[in-house]
């Protein structure tokens, strides 16, 4: 446990607000098909949980605000009150297909116990996935190059960060973790002033995953990672 008294980074209501807000559709195309059982880690009130639940998933959920428990219960199986700056809670080995972190590790100083646990939790071939935000993306490169650096209630900056991670160091930290790629993406946009209203919303988001695809160090505002736990993990 942590010696510190004060409560977890996710326990800020601020912070539940701007994770709360998150797009579950950003992230549609890196959930496998299911039917599968899912542990959303950092579930707070339960909307990430209760969009997987509509796709026909079965979800448990993890958070450490008690409010957030009762919120989450009707959109989950289970949920677990607990700091994930302990990792993860006690359960069987091998139960999840899918543990989901959307903007979590970023908030967590030491990431090591809940990769660790993540790992232990899934079934052997099961995926993790990790969504992180971006400090290399465009807008905010701009920022720090006119030397802005202001904490802010939600988005890159926001205060509860403790960490920051490119594509680079995350794959080398999950790897370190026992996990092996499976698909990455990075999810962003770019500025098109006098135009983004001209050439229709379609084209707009070609023109996005394009550039992302192209550089998504540069255009990608959030990145995501989807990777697995080694089919043949715990066999001898």
């Amino acid at each position: 446990m942590r010696d510190n008294q004060g409560p977890p980074a996710s326990a800020d209501p601020r912070f539940r607000a701007a994770y709360d807000g998150r797009d579950p559709s950003s992230v549609a195309e890196m959930i496998p098909e299911g039917p599968l059982t899912v542990l959303d880690v950092g579930c707070a009130r339960g909307g990430f949980a209760s969009w997987l639940a509509a796709r026909g998933n079965v979800v448990d959920g993890v958070t450490w605000d008690a409010a957030e428990v009762q919120a989450a219960a009707g959109s989950c199986r289970k949920v677990f009150q607990w700091d994930v700056n302990d990792g993860l809670p006690q359960l069987t080995a091998g139960c999840y297909d899918l543990i989901a972190c959307s903007h979590v590790i970023e908030h967590i100083a030491y990431p090591q116990p809940l990769l660790r646990d993540a790992f232990r939790l899934l079934r052997a071939g099961g995926w993790l996935l990790v969504v992180v935000p971006n400090l290399f993306f465009w807008r905010d490169r701009w920022q720090l190059l006119r030397g802005n650096w202001r904490y802010e209630a939600h988005g890159t900056f926001d205060y509860t960060h403790l960490r920051w991670y490119t594509r680079e160091t995350m794959t080398e930290l999950l790897a370190d973790h026992g996990f092996v790629p499976d698909r990455f993406v990075a999810d962003g946009w770019v500025s098109l002033p006098g135009l983004r209203f001209l050439i229709g919303t379609t084209l707009r988001h070609k023109i996005n995953r394009v550039l992302c695809q192209w550089r998504p160090g540069l255009f990608g505002e959030q990145l995501m990672f989807r990777v697995r736990k080694p089919a043949d993990a715990g066999k001898s």
